[in-house]
Order: C-alpha cells, then structure tokens, then sequence
C-alpha cells in the first residue's frame, strides 16, 4: 500500500514537471513567432513601391513635356517676334508691262508728232499728260509696296523718297529758270518732271519687285 502511494506520488510530480515544462515553452514560442513576424514586411509585393516609381516618372515626364512645351511655345513667340522681314513684292513683270503699256498710249496721242516737231504748245500738252500718267502709275506702285513690304524696308523707303521729290522739283525748277519768261518755260518744266517720274517707276519696280 505504501509502495503505490509513493507511484502515485512520482506519477503527479512527473506531470507537475510536464506542466510547468509546457508553460515555460510556450512564452518563448510566442516571443520567437512575434519576433518573426515583426521581421516580415506587412506586404511582399512591390506594388506600392511601382507606384511610386510610376508616379515620379509621370511627373518627370509631364515636367518633360511642360518643358517641351514652354520651348515650342518660346520659339513660336521668337517667330512671331522676329519675322523675315519682306523686302520685296510680286508683281514685277505685270508693272513693267503697264509702265509698257503707258509709254504706247502717250506715243499714241495726237499731239506726240507736233511735240516731236518742237511745236510749243504740242509739246506742253503732250508732256504734261505724260507727267501725270507717270505720277498716277507712281503713287500706285509706292501705295503697293506701303502694304507689302516690311515696316523696317519701308521706312527706309519712304525717306528715300521724301528725298527724291525733292530732288525732282528741284532740278524741274532749274530747267524751267533756264528759260524763264520765254514760252518753253513751262515745257521744259514738265519734260524735267516727267522724265524723272517715270525713271522713279522703274526703279521702284526694279528694285523692290519680283516675279
């Protein structure tokens, strides 16, 4: 009877000793198992990280793109900014023909054969109508290239003919003092005239017009 009350008593202290055993382990289980688990990211995948990548490479390539456009847009503004200037207009060969054509009808006029004649009269009349198809032709060539060509062309333009009308009327006037009181006065006045306006045609023509 002894001898089984001593077994029963080894028997609980070897569970007791199982027990406290299986208790101690388990901390440590839990410790090691929290440990691992606090190594390990909260997610494995790298979706977040893309993202990310993608999103800064979308606003460099949109900063890219901004920065392409600001210098598109600097060169168009440059373009509009500095133009080439036009320093000449089409048209040459139809204002030589028509400067043509005027000379025809003037050689075409009644009074020409008694003006070639030295009749003074003649003479007066037919020049001073050739003066003023001239001067008309004239003002339609300057008021044409005053539209077309650049402003920079044209104000040199227009101080250079500022320039020749006063060239004109002065040597007219000294052909006309040259007979003064006589009755070639007034035609040696408009042949001064009409010779330098239609070379002035030509010039402008020449000079500022293409084909």
């Amino acid at each position: 009877m002894k001898k089984s009350k001593m077994f029963i008593v080894a028997v609980l202290l070897t569970l007791l000793f199982a027990f406290m055993s299986a208790c101690s382990d388990s901390p440590e289980e839990d410790a090691s198992n929290q440990s691992e688990s606090d190594a390990i990211p909260a997610s494995t995948d790298n979706s977040s990280t893309e993202r990310t990548v993608e999103s800064d490479n979308n606003e460099e390539n949109q900063s890219g793109e901004s920065s392409m456009d600001d210098g598109s847009a600097q060169v168009d503004s440059s373009q509009e900014e500095d133009p080439t200037p036009e320093t000449k207009v089409a048209g040459k060969t139809e204002y030589l023909n028509k400067l043509e054509n005027i000379q025809k009808e003037l050689d075409a006029m009644p009074d020409k054969k008694d003006s070639d004649k030295g009749v003074t009269n003649a003479m007066k009349n037919y020049y001073g109508v050739s003066y003023e198809r001239y001067d008309d032709a004239l003002n339609e060539i300057y008021s044409l290239l005053k539209k077309e060509l650049s402003p920079e062309v044209m104000k040199e333009l227009k101080a250079e003919q500022v320039k020749w009308i006063e060239q004109k009327e002065e040597k007219a006037e000294k052909e006309r003092l040259k007979y003064e009181g006589g009755t070639f006065e007034n035609v040696a006045w408009y042949i001064s005239l009409y010779e330098s306006t239609k070379d002035r045609c030509y010039e402008l023509v020449n000079e500022y017009m293409t084909d």
